[in-house]
């Protein structure tokens, strides 16, 4: 992307949900992949966060929500449960699909964050960051993004699905937010 305003909905999504973005970013980049304490405490948010939308994932999601959940019985965790007070829609659009494959860009930074500041515990629990890795989703996603002209009449409601997604992450991770792990 060249940082332009191209007019596309991709480029109103990224912009209109940049400070979300910048939030939970923010929120999960605190975690410390150099301790277990610190990488069970991402792996926990996340798994609350997928384990809520799990009705509406599709295979490939569903794949990295089962990830998540090896890597915390790895770990000796059990999975928290998922948000109680979500109410979900019907089934799944684009903009869910706009944050939730574009977190698989984030997953390749995090496993080499992993890997170079813990590398056993890479080797032991890390199958949500590999499973996250395949980003033919996100391209999908983007591309389809990227043809549309930013003037479709249901452009506010794809915005709105994916500042969803992105609450829903912050409340994730508040829902685990000094919890302790109980790693075994």
């Amino acid at each position: 992307m060249t940082g332009k305003d191209d007019g596309s909905l991709r480029e109103r999504l990224r912009r209109e949900t940049a400070g979300a973005h910048e939030r939970v970013d923010a929120l999960f980049g605190a975690c410390d992949f150099g301790t277990e304490q610190g990488y069970a405490a991402f792996l926990r948010a996340q798994a609350v966060a997928w384990e809520t939308l799990r009705p509406l994932l599709d295979q490939g999601s569903t794949a990295r929500a089962d990830a998540l959940l090896r890597d915390l019985d790895e770990l000796g965790l059990e999975a928290p449960p998922p948000l109680a007070d979500v109410r979900l829609p019907g089934e799944a659009t684009i903009g869910h699909g706009y944050v939730l494959e574009g977190s698989r860009l984030g997953s390749a930074v995090l496993l080499r964050q992993l890997r170079a500041k813990a590398p056993a515990l890479a080797d032991r629990a890390s199958a949500y960051l590999h499973e996250s890795g395949d980003t033919a989703g996100w391209r999908l996603v983007s591309t389809r993004l990227q043809k549309s002209d930013g003037a479709c009449a249901n452009d506010e409601d794809i915005i709105g699905d994916a500042l969803f997604v992105f609450d829903l992450f912050e409340r994730s991770w508040q829902a685990v937010d000094g919890v302790p792990a109980n790693i075994s």
